[in-house]
Parts: structure tokens; C-alpha cells; sequence
């Protein structure tokens, strides 16, 4: 059966195969997962229990990455991730190596409907200052080489500037929706926040795609609980306050008071640091751009189709009602 166009054509024999070497049971059913932009999962029943199987890495290093962020998640925070997170990379079952790793309990929201709660949007912004309590040495990004985390090739201010630069040279590459005049915006920004760029900071677990979909959750006595976070694909570290960009848009396009829920139970859990203020319109277009390059590359965007990518973002990154006495 096809479960995805990414994994193609998979037979229950092939799933047996993949539990006999980790002593899961013997396969019932598999179900595809319709949620997810790349296809690589898929549900698994199973005589031991329920899993999910992740195939066909984009990169070679994408498994073990996740694995290696996930065990640490597990050993150093009280975040629900999946463990054990298991990883074959050998190729001789599915012609790409593949993960199988438990379902975590708890529900997906609806994308209009269950997601547009205050409750949700807190225990959102507990649950990230949570995996936050990840912290390392340096700032850098698993490597397959050492099996660890390698540092940056230069200080986290000037690799977040080189990300957006690069990101820009090639959105005005694409089309005309990122002017002349869009630019010298973000440049007068990152201008206005350097020295709060700049400021030290304990490197800390990114995500980098810290967003409902990539979360389970669910009411334990009466309180809405983050249940389940996956897709640990695009980690780091670095300054934490980078990964609060993505939630908070989502949040204060459909309306501001759930994007102030979720940042300020963030930051009732994260002692915040001077520059604060000047550091989120930088991060906010960083991630933005992360986005707007995506979809200008693809010809695939959800707003409105004459909006600049200044259009689009310049509402989302002023923040005038946080908690930060």
C-alpha cells in the first residue's frame, strides 16, 4: 500500500521486518498520517503496542539528529518527546534507513476549531520554556562526524544575520514581492537591535518549527496539558527566544490576546533579558522569511496575494503588552 508519495509503496511484510529488530511485536495495521508537509510517517499498531514508523530521511544526518536531541530531552526536561527513539540506518528493508518510535498520547487540534484556546496557548508557552531548560555550551547543530553538537562557524549575532541575508538574496531573487524598499526595513531592524543581537546569552534547545502541529495535547485534571511534542528535525542551539516566533504569529494574526497568553506563560517560566523588545522583530523576520522563501520558491502562500513580505510580517513584530516587571 501507498501510504505517502514520499515513502511510496510499503507491504506489511516490510513493517514486520522493521519490528523483528526491535522486538515490537508483530504488525496489525498501519494507518497514513494525513497531517505534515513531507509525508514521512505513519501509524503503527502493533501486538506490543502503538508506534509511529518515520521514513525516507531528507539528509543523512536527520535520524540521528533527532534522536540525539530527543534522548537528551528525555534525560535533562520534563517535555514529552518520543523515547525510546529508535533508528536503523541500514537500508536492506525500505531502500532508506527509517525510525520507530512510540505514539504519544493525547490530540491534534483542528487547525480553525480546537487551536484558538487561552488555555492551549498557555500550556503552549509553559511547554517551550520547558524543553528550554535544554541548555549547552555553545551555540551550534548536531554533526553526523562527531555524533554531537559542533559549534557555529562564527558568533550566533552574525549567523542569524548571514540566515537573513541569505534568505533575502533569494526571495528578491524569485519575484518582485520582496522590493528594494522591504529591505532596508529589515536591514534598519536588525540596525536598531545589534547590541541586543549581541548581548550573551545561555545557548539553549531550538526547535525552530515550535508550532501546534508539531504537538499532541490533552486535559489531565482539568488543566490543558502539552502531551506530546515531534519533527525534531531542524534543531539547535542557540537563543531560545528565537523559537517563540512561529507560535506568536500564528496566534496574533487570529487575534492578539492568545498571542499574549502564550508569550507571557513563556516568559512567567523564562527570565527575560535586556534587549528583549529589539531581539523579536529581528527573530520574527527571520522566521518569516524562513516561510516567505518557501512559498515564493514554490508558488504556494495562504495570504493575501498582493501583500510584500513587509505587508505580510510588519504587524506581527511589535510587541506592546508583555510582562516584563
Amino acid at each position: 500500500m501507498e501510504y505517502s508519495k514520499r515513502l511510496g509503496i510499503i507491504t506489511d511484510e516490510q513493517f514486520q521486518k522493521a519490528l523483528d529488530k526491535f522486538n515490537l511485536g508483530k504488525f496489525i495495521k498501519a494507518e497514513p498520517i494525513s497531517s505534515g508537509n513531507f509525508g514521512q510517517n505513519v501509524f503503527l499498531t502493533t501486538t506490543c503496542g502503538e508506534y509511529v514508523f518515520r521514513g525516507k530521511p531528507h539528509y543523512p544526518w536527520q535520524f540521528p539528529s533527532e534522536q540525539f536531541m530527543a534522548k537528551l530531552l528525555r534525560e535533562k526536561t520534563k517535555a514529552p518527546v518520543p523515547y525510546p527513539y529508535l533508528v536503523d540506518e541500514q537500508t536492506d528493508i525500505f531502500g532508506w534507513s527509517y525510525v520507530l518510535m512510540p505514539r504519544l498520547s493525547g490530540q491534534q487540534l483542528s487547525y480553525e476549531k480546537d487551536r484558538y484556546s487561552k488555555d492551549i496557548a498557555r500550556a503552549f508557552g509553559e511547554n517551550l520554556a520547558e524543553m528550554q531548560t535544554l541548555t549547552w555550551d555553545y551555540c551550534g547543530k548536531y554533526d553526523l562526524d562527531s555524533r554531537s553538537i559542533k559549534a557555529f562557524d562564527r558568533p550566533w549575532n552574525e549567523w542569524v544575520e548571514n540566515k537573513i541575508i541569505d534568505l533575502l538574496n533569494k526571495c528578491a531573487a524569485y519575484n518582485d514581492k520582496t522590493p528594494t524598499s522591504n529591505i532596508d526595513w529589515i536591514k534598519q531592524t536588525i540596525n536598531q537591535g545589534r547590541n541586543a543581537l549581541e548581548m550573551k546569552f545561555t545557548p539553549t534547545f531550538v526547535m525552530h518549527d515550535y508550532q501546534d502541529t508539531n504537538m499532541v495535547v490533552d486535559k489531565i485534571n482539568g488543566i490543558w496539558k502539552v502531551t506530546g511534542v515531534f519533527d525534531l528535525m531542524e534543531n539547535y542551539f542557540g537563543d531560545g527566544e528565537s523559537d517563540l516566533s512561529r507560535m506568536y504569529f500564528a496566534y496574533h494574526q487570529k487575534d492578539p490576546e492568545f498571542a499574549k497568553v502564550f508569550i507571557n506563560s513563556y516568559l512567567s517560566k523564562v527570565k527575560h533579558r535586556p534587549g528583549f523588545e529589539k531581539r523579536f522583530p529581528i527573530y520574527m523576520i527571520w522566521d518569516r522569511l524562513v516561510v516567505w522563501e518557501w512559498a515564493q520558491r514554490t508558488g504556494k502562500n495562504w495570504w493575501n496575494p498582493k501583500f510584500t513580505f513587509r505587508d505580510w510580517v510588519e504587524p506581527h513584530v511589535t510587541l506592546d503588552y508583555l510582562n516584563l516587571a
